[in-house]
């Protein structure tokens, strides 16, 4: 029962992330529907990268924190049918196209992998000389 707590409270905490970061990239970059989920996905792929990348043992990141933070929080902010609704609407209507459509797919995955590759990397210790 614990751990359904502290994912649907992280989910609900990252439903409110996403729905205010999506709520300010309307007004910042009106013409591009897509630009908040963009930005969520790409904050929730670098987060997920630097949490499950650090370097740690079985222990130094508790099972609990794993299941608020990575499962509820990331889970609630980054969304996938968001992504292929607005991909959906760009193909199909005035403006976009399918270039456009396929341009906004392609954007949110390879800078989703770029952001979980950097999150990983920044989670490792910097060396000492």
């Amino acid at each position: 029962m614990w751990n359904l707590l502290l994912v649907g409270t992280g989910g609900s905490l990252g439903a409110m992330l996403r729905y205010g970061i999506s709520t300010i990239m309307k007004t910042w970059i009106p013409g591009y529907i897509g630009a908040g989920t963009l930005i969520v996905n790409v904050i929730g792929s670098l987060a997920i990268g630097y949490i499950l990348g650090a370097p740690h043992d079985s222990k130094s990141v508790a099972e609990s924190m794993r299941l608020f933070f990575v499962v509820g929080v990331l889970g609630g902010l980054t969304t996938f049918s968001s992504l292929a609704y607005e991909t959906f609407f760009i193909a199909n209507n005035p403006g976009g196209g399918m270039i456009a459509s396929l341009g906004h797919m392609t954007a949110n995955v390879l800078l989703g992998l770029a952001a979980v590759w950097l999150g990983t990397f920044l989670s490792r210790p910097i060396p000492i000389v």
